[in-house]
């Protein structure tokens, strides 16, 4: 069973209040991918610039195998 507020004003303060938490919910829904991409988009760049270390510090310098 759902949890449920009671209100003395009365059931239009409560319909007032979800649209305003709607569009609370709807503002930080906007923001929250931005920085999500962002995390994720350092995470990568940090990968290939680890990866491209390791490639030319170590393995060009040693040469063809063989």
């Amino acid at each position: 069973m759902p949890i449920t507020s009671s209100s003395s004003t009365g059931s239009s303060d409560s319909g007032e209040a979800d649209v305003n938490n709607e569009k609370r919910l709807e503002a930080v829904l906007k923001e929250v991918p931005r920085g999500a991409f962002a995390l994720a988009g350092a995470a990568v760049a940090i990968l290939v610039l680890a990866y491209l270390f390791l490639y030319f510090v170590v393995f060009l310098p040693r040469g063809p195998i063989g």
